[in-house]
């Protein structure tokens, strides 16, 4: 059974928005874990507990298949795709936050 409250997998390539997440994802209590890509295979051990994905369009666009392919794998408890004109990445994906089981801020 997956823990109440999922890893968060970070697969962001842009390393300044990436450092961003994990600080403030971190500050809000998540569990958060990064790769360099879906192939890292770490990921597959990740995938056992029903972590959420958050991806940026770069990587993606690596993956075979594509966003499609990647919700149709169960084992994801959700999926976030980042990227565009969001001027706040970090703010937007702590909201999702609750919605995934952790504690409101």
């Amino acid at each position: 059974m997956p823990p109440a409250t999922p890893m968060l997998v970070l697969v962001v390539r842009e390393t300044g928005l990436r450092s961003a997440l994990v600080a403030r994802l971190s500050l809000a209590g998540a569990d958060v874990v990064t790769a360099d890509s879906l192939d890292d295979q770490r990921v597959q051990r990740w995938l056992a507990n029903g972590p959420v994905l958050i991806i940026d369009q770069a990587a993606l666009a690596d993956c075979a298949g594509g966003e499609a392919v990647l919700r149709a794998d169960s084992r994801w408890r959700d999926i976030a795709v980042i990227g565009g004109a969001s001027t706040d990445i970090a703010a937007a994906i702590e909201a999702k936050l609750p919605g995934w089981g952790y504690p409101a801020r």
